[in-house]
């Protein structure tokens, strides 16, 4: 099933009576390994009135994302990070957090898995990946993971506002 479908499924079981949040990782000083950060700030902008929704710019800081999933307490959690699973540059797929086998080429310093363990956070969570190209120091995303992160502000911007 393609991520669309997949996530379209995701929310729509769970839309109308929950909230959502989205956190974006990732270093921005890491060329695509901060295309988390670049979605989630888009669509933090994007989705500001949307009821039920809260995104989160978390960069490398996991444990800033679970305090803020402590005071939010959603129902269902998207992560979106740069992943290393030997795609195209700009694939995107979606897993279970708990299928993701950590690290997956991630730079934040302590597994998602295990902050979200500590702090019992037991919505059901789903890593939104991005195939990256480069992790090389450097501010600019390459450009097909720059269009994949557009791809994926313009598809969730658009089911949760309801268009």
């Amino acid at each position: 099933m393609a991520w669309r479908d997949s996530l379209l499924k995701i929310i729509e079981d769970l839309r109308d009576k929950e909230s959502i949040a989205i956190i974006g990782l990732g270093n921005t000083l890491r060329r695509d390994d901060g295309i988390g950060v670049y979605v989630a700030s888009k669509l933090r902008s994007s989705l500001r009135n949307v009821r039920g929704v809260e995104v989160i710019v978390a960069e490398d800081r996991v444990d800033y994302a679970a305090r803020e999933l402590m005071k939010l307490k959603p129902n269902l959690i998207i992560v979106i990070d740069a992943m290393e699973f030997h795609g195209n540059p700009g694939d995107i797929r979606i897993a279970k957090l708990e299928d993701v086998e950590e690290p997956y080429a991630y730079t934040h310093r302590i597994p998602i898995k295990t902050v979200f363990k500590l702090m019992g956070i037991k919505a059901p969570t789903y890593v939104l990946g991005i195939q990256v190209i480069s992790r090389d120091f450097g501010e600019e995303l390459s450009e097909d993971v720059k269009v994949a992160g557009d791809e994926i502000v313009e598809f969730l911007s658009k089911i949760l506002r309801g268009d």
